[in-house]
């Protein structure tokens, strides 16, 4: 499935302008949040769904195509709305709380965090930076997968993944480090070793621990897939959980490291 799929997102990213990506990234969202809040809000009205749908979206607009000082006062429409909706819908209140968090969480962690793919392509040289982090991530999460399925002996988290282990994450952040110099060898020439390996390491770090929380979430929903999106390969969330706390990861390093590496 991978194999069918990178070559379409590669190109659309490499020829096409950067409202496509953001396009992109909201069509992610959007599909990330609908299985977010069917995996943990399954009772939920739909107008509670909705809404929560709406608002991430709302939110990854701002941060794709508005300014980043516009996501404050946006919050503080966002808890006034949740709060809101709760006060009329809720005939339980014991379970308001958790609704609300569940809710703004989702609203955070997916329509939030997966915006930080359009923040890292509207940088200097973003296209590239792009095809950096998604070469960089996917090649985290098959070096993990075949690291951890070859030589995992020593279980990393088993409350949350059984099947984790220290020997796939090693793995995971050593493909990363080894994809990343190729890349950064045939694209980047003049982003120095230790720079790029700090990148790397980084993004195969974060990239697993996004998919631990994803796999959390899941654990708790005791589900083994957050959808059925892509029949066989799990939802929209098994494919993008890398990136959720990996492209935040990146952004920040290029803010302080961009003079160096532009």
């Amino acid at each position: 499935m991978a194999l069918i799929m990178v070559p379409p997102i590669i190109l659309l990213i490499t020829l096409f302008p950067p409202f496509v990506l953001y396009l992109m990234v909201l069509l992610a969202t959007f599909f990330g949040l609908r299985e977010y809040t069917r995996l943990v809000l399954p009772n939920a009205k739909w107008v509670e769904r909705a809404m929560g749908i709406g608002l991430g979206l709302v939110l990854s607009a701002i941060v794709s195509f508005g300014e980043l000082k516009q996501i404050p006062p946006f919050l503080v429409v966002v808890l006034l709305t949740l709060s809101v909706l709760f006060m009329g819908t809720s005939r339980d209140l014991s379970s308001t709380i958790s609704k609300m968090g569940m809710l703004l969480f989702g609203i955070l962690f997916i329509g939030f965090l997966l915006t930080y793919v359009s923040l890292v392509r509207n940088m200097t040289n973003g296209r590239l930076w792009v095809l950096f982090l998604i070469t960089t991530v996917w090649a985290g999460d098959i070096s993990a997968l075949v690291s951890g399925a070859s030589f995992g002996r020593h279980k990393l988290y088993p409350k949350i993944s059984p099947k984790k282990t220290f020997e796939g994450l090693g793995g995971a952040i050593l493909g990363s480090i080894i994809v990343a110099l190729v890349f950064a060898t045939l694209f980047i020439p003049h982003m120095k070793k230790g720079t790029c390996i700090l990148l790397a390491a980084g993004i195969g770090f974060f990239g697993q621990l996004g998919d631990f929380t994803e796999s959390m979430l899941k654990r708790s929903a005791q589900v083994k897939d957050s959808g059925n999106l892509i029949p066989g390969h799990g939802g929209m969330l098994d494919r993008l959980d890398s990136f959720l706390f990996s492209a935040p990861f990146l952004y920040y390093c290029l803010l302080y490291l961009l003079k160096e590496t532009s």
